[in-house]
Order: structure tokens, then sequence, then C-alpha cells
């Protein structure tokens, strides 16, 4: 027990004594350091960094950061241009929308001149084959209505029945019914009966 008193002394005389003014002079040091400009971190911090194992490790610790930031340059660098060209793709696709959307409207354009076009041509053809056939039909009645009747009754059976009945229409009711009483029976039935179907039909239009 008197063993352990003596030890437990000399430990309380070693903290008091020693340890605890060696504390407040060097905290008191640094203050006072401080305060006169001196950078003492910064000094102790180079003087540990002169010690050769310590040294290693601030420059391991150094080149670290160093490969670090570039990296992140790198990266950074190379994210800029990945943008840089997904704006020229966009801006390009824009172009080539804007062109096609150019060139189908002007294409419609074109197919509903081209359709008008080719509905005033077909108008046109209508008319003319209006035309046409009013003609050869005033001419054909022109024909037979200076023919004598039993010539025209010998002629008719032999046209298409489009083409008899035609002139047959164009023809006033005195010239047909000369017309048909000079055929032969079967003949006179078969245009009655065209003209009179003709009649129906005209009727109901």
């Amino acid at each position: 027990m008197e063993n352990e008193k003596q030890e437990y002394g000399k430990f309380q005389w070693f903290f008091f004594v020693i340890l605890i003014p060696i504390i407040f002079t060097l905290t008191l040091v640094i203050i006072i350091l401080n305060v006169a400009g001196f950078d003492l971190l910064g000094k102790t911090k180079a003087v540990i960094a002169e010690v050769p194992v310590i040294e290693k490790v601030f420059k391991d610790k150094e080149q670290e950061t160093n490969i670090n930031e570039s990296e992140e340059v790198r990266n950074a660098a190379k994210q800029i241009e990945e943008k840089k060209e997904l704006e020229q793709t966009i801006e390009e696709q824009t172009s080539m929308i804007t062109a096609l959307e150019q060139d189908v409207t002007t294409k419609d354009k074109e197919i509903q001149k081209l359709t008008q076009e080719i509905k005033s041509l077909e108008s046109q053809i209508e008319d003319i084959e209006k035309s046409t056939a009013e003609k050869k039909s005033k001419d054909i009645t022109k024909l037979y209505d200076n023919m004598s009747s039993k010539k025209a009754a010998e002629l008719i059976p032999g046209l298409k029945e489009d083409d008899a009945l035609l002139i047959l229409t164009s023809l006033d009711d005195r010239q047909v019914a000369d017309i048909l009483s000079k055929m032969i029976v079967d003949d006179a039935v078969k245009y009655t009966n065209l003209l009179a179907a003709n009649s129906v039909v005209e009727g109901g239009e």
C-alpha cells in the first residue's frame, strides 16, 4: 500500500509540477507567437513534412489530390464536349425536320395544283366529248332527216343499238313512225321497245 501511495504521489507531482506548467507555457507561447504574426502551425507542418517518412506521405497525398483534380477536370471537359455534340445533333435534326416540313408543304401545294389541273382537263374533255356527240348527233339527224323513210328503215337495223336509238330519238315522231312502218316486223318491234324503255328512263330522270 505504501508503494502504491508513493507511485501515486510521484504521478501527482509529475502532473502538477511538470506536465501542467509545460502545457500552460506552450499554450502561452503559441498565443504570443500568433499575436506577433508568426505562423507556428505552418512552420510546424513544414518541419514535419521534411521528415522522410512524413514527407513521402504528404507527397503521395498531394499527388493523389492532383490526380483526382485532373480526373475531375477531364470528366468535366468530356461532359462539356458531349453536351456540345448533343446540342449540335439536336440543331441538325431540327433543321432537317424544318426542311422536310417545308418540302411536304411544297409537295402538298403541287399536288393540289395538279389535282385542279386534272379536274380542269377532265372537264374540258367532257365538254369536247359532249360537243362532239352533239355535233355527231346533229349531223346524223340531219343526214337521216334528209333520207327517205324506206332507206332509213334499211340502214338503222345494221347500226349498233345505241347509235340506232340516238338517231330515232333525234327525229320527230312522224318520221320515226314512218321509218318503223317500213321495217320488218321483228326490227320494228325491237326498236319500238327500245324507244319505250328510253322514254321511261328519261321520264324517271
